[in-house]
């Protein structure tokens, strides 16, 4: 097998002259091959960002005002009052949605708020215990952010609730000289696509429009492309610079 196709394969998630990946790579893959796809068309010319502007809904200050809904991934604490023999840590929401816990099963956890999920563990748990008292703490945060581009060292960061546009920037370098902040890329996956938002992260950053650093969700991806400059003075390089012959100058001897 070739490099090449080595090379395609491992981009993909899935090793050379192996069967299918682990979904979690196979995800990873998937992702590192849209920001490489970018980066590819942002390289030769001026990037063409998609058309749809983030909304100010998007924005980490409208964002933070709203209750925190259970998302996959995340590690649950189940807490009971009368009964703390049956506390249990760490239980992870699956790809499914859904918990299990000891008695009652499998329990609908992603999509709904902390309060919801101990009121429907409460109802649950009452055919089994008398009158429990039963809370719900989100102990972890699933899911990554990934950040590429012209940043500092391109990264899957760790999903961090609140976390927005310019702080996974920041977590992964800062931008590059390069960067063309008018044009940062949000691609966000929803049920059934992906949905791409165009970033004005400089009108963020000089306090003009604070909604353009938008909050990340899990499994964001935001791409920097090179600014129209950069990418003059790439072409500039690969095309003149790097093909101009070199003259050898012979010095006066003195």
């Amino acid at each position: 097998m070739s490099s090449t196709s080595g090379l395609l394969s491992l981009v993909a998630g899935r090793p050379a002259g192996e069967g299918s990946a682990p979904p979690r790579v196979q995800k990873f893959g998937s992702v590192m091959l849209i920001l490489g796809c970018l980066a590819v068309m942002s390289g030769g010319c001026a990037f063409k960002a998609p058309p749809g502007r983030a909304s100010a809904g998007m924005s980490a200050m409208v964002v933070d005002r709203q209750p925190y809904r259970i998302r996959v991934g995340d590690a649950l604490d189940v807490r009971f009052y009368k009964t703390p023999e049956l506390n249990i840590e760490k239980v992870p929401v699956r790809n499914d949605g859904k918990i299990s816990l000891d008695l009652v099963g499998d329990v609908q956890a992603a999509g709904l708020g902390t309060d919801q999920l101990s009121d429907n563990l409460r109802s649950a748990y009452s055919r089994e215990l008398e009158e429990p008292r039963i809370v719900v703490i989100v102990r972890e945060f699933g899911g990554q952010v990934f950040v590429g581009g012209e940043v500092g060292k391109p990264a899957a960061l760790k999903y961090v609730e609140g976390m927005t546009a310019l702080q996974a920037v920041q977590g992964v370098g800062g931008f590059t000289d390069t960067a063309s902040l008018e044009n940062a890329i949000l691609i966000r996956r929803t049920s059934d696509r992906y949905e791409g938002y165009r970033l004005f992260l400089k009108e963020a950053l000089s306090g003009e429009d604070y909604t353009q650093d938008v909050a990340l969700e899990p499994n964001d991806v935001v791409f920097i492309p090179k600014s129209r400059i950069a990418n003059v003075n790439l072409a500039v390089k690969q095309y003149v610079t790097n093909n101009i012959p070199t003259i050898p100058i012979a010095l006066p001897a003195f």
